[in-house]
């Protein structure tokens, strides 16, 4: 989910209703956007060197159960609870959580909560949270024009886009320093499976052991930066002819979706202990000096690691939503391959995507990575009757398959250069086996092997099935097509 895909998804609507000014404002934004990557300082990690340690890790196998996990993570906490999140959604997965936060803080336990602020705009849950004495929230980077939602947005955007532009893409949930729940997911009936709309095919893990001190030292550095603002501060304080906002609008969501809730409640009562894995853990951050000059910290920091700990790359398996040309991470899939290693890259099809924008700059490059040699899958699973959509959001790595990464990041300029990243790299063969198994078991329903034949046509093949066009193309990806080539947008996605 980023900037642009965002505000088109949110304004498109006003224009069809006949607002011109919108989509005026729209294409501002977009020409705004255009910029280049600056170019790499490569001495980013000459002062860095990676901590491994012991740690324990568990591969949720789904998003139901991603949402249990979480819950019974603040349930069981007797001392504090961190989170930092791109986004958390109005819906009854968001609701819920943020009750159960606020249950902790009834019986003593502290929270800190950050939240990019790209779509969090006047949010009155967040008021009633912050008036807990327990709980303290903060924005990270937020908009100063907040009264007139998108359209005061894109002014700011336009004064202070330098640094409006930079967001906070960090999912964490760490409790106690004893466990801590990471990988991709944000908060949502979208990524915990209860959406009838739309759903992502995404990845968290369960962690414990030393490593978890490094991720609370690096939210404490960005709790008490200046890069964050306490939400009374934005929003001003609960007032006390104000409602409980947040337990009325439960309530309703609760009384309109009485299964899901059910099956919220059920799957925690009927989580499982979770068998961990024993690997060696290096925590990756980027720095917060990448809101100052734009340097890819934490993809380089990853490259750095990878190299120290192994000799050659011979195998290399990348899996991103997002796998687009002039990021830093596309050159190691390029030196690798080159390099004579079998790289594999899974990413989202036309239909896989939630962005028409970011798959129509992808397409042209697809045939790139083909020619070099690297074998592609495409995320497109067939819809079925009554079946909501599904999209590819797994951010993962897979080296020599024997070590794997697990994080926020994308494999596009975003990631690299703009929003703020962190993530896990992990060596233990048995962990590789189970993440290989998890992005390919069954892979005849969801993933398209995409190839060149003999008469250098580009062919997707499913089990039996063979096709010449890619699967379910969209007829927006055509419109996301014209403005990327028209505008040149590759670094601001």
């Amino acid at each position: 989910m980023h900037f642009v895909k965002q505000i088109v998804a949110l304004l498109l609507p006003e224009f069809r209703r006949g607002q011109p000014l919108v989509l005026l404002g729209l294409f501002s934004l977009l020409v705004a956007c255009s910029s280049a990557p600056p170019p790499i300082n490569h001495d980013l990690t000459a002062n860095w060197q990676p901590e491994t340690v012991p740690a324990q890790v568990y591969l949720i196998p789904n998003g139901k159960e991603a949402l249990a996990h979480r819950v019974n993570a603040v349930r069981r906490a007797k001392a504090y609870v961190l989170l930092e999140y791109f986004t958390w959604d109005h819906d009854l997965s968001g609701a819920y959580l943020y009750r159960e936060l606020r249950m902790a803080a009834d019986r003593g336990v502290k929270v800190k909560l950050v939240l990019d602020d790209l779509l969090e705009f006047n949010d009155k849950w967040l008021k009633v949270l912050a008036a807990h004495p327990n709980i303290e929230v903060r924005i990270f980077n937020p908009f100063e024009g907040r009264e007139l939602g998108w359209f005061s947005r894109m002014f700011d955007f336009q004064i202070h886009k330098n640094k409006r532009n930079h967001r906070l893409h960090e999912k964490l949930l760490l409790v106690d320093g004893e466990l801590m729940i990471t990988g991709g997911r944000n908060i949502g009936d979208s990524y915990f499976e209860y959406s009838n709309k739309a759903n992502f095919f995404d990845l968290d893990l369960l962690v414990k052991g030393e490593v978890l001190a490094a991720f609370e030292q690096n939210f404490e550095a960005l709790f008490t930066s200046e890069q964050v603002v306490d939400v009374e501060i934005l929003l001003g304080k609960l007032g006390q002819g104000e409602r409980d906002y947040l337990l009325a609008d439960f309530a309703k969501l609760a009384k309109k979706q009485p299964l899901q809730l059910k099956e919220i409640a059920n799957s925690v009562q009927l989580l499982a202990e979770p068998q961990f894995m024993p690997v060696e853990a290096t925590a990756l951050f980027d720095s917060l000096e990448k809101m100052n000059d734009k340097q890819p910290y934490h993809r380089v920091r990853l490259s750095k690691v990878i190299q120290q700990k192994h000799e050659k790359v011979k195998h290399l398996t990348v899996s991103t939503p997002y796998l687009l040309p002039k990021a830093v991470g596309e050159s190691d899939i390029q030196e690798f391959s080159q390099q004579g290693a079998e790289v594999t890259a899974v990413t989202a099809g036309k239909t896989g995507s939630d962005s028409a924008f970011v798959g129509a700059y992808y397409s042209p490059y697809r045939k790139q990575l083909l020619e070099k040699g690297v074998t592609v899958y495409e995320f497109s699973p067939e819809k079925h009757k009554g079946q909501s959509k599904s999209y590819y959001h797994v951010k993962a790595l897979i080296v020599n398959k024997q070590c794997s990464y697990v994080g926020s990041s994308n494999f596009d300029p975003r990631s690299d250069h703009l929003n703020l990243e962190f993530g896990l790299y992990l060596c233990g063969e048995a962990f590789a086996e189970q993440l290989e198994d998890y992005l390919f078991k069954d892979r005849d329903s969801y993933l398209w092997r995409v190839s060149i034949n003999e008469n250098g046509k580009t062919v997707w093949q499913q089990g039996k099935q063979e096709r010449l066009k890619s699967p379910g193309r969209k007829s927006s990806a055509a419109i996301g097509d014209a403005i990327y080539r028209s505008l040149g947008l590759v670094y601001d996605l």
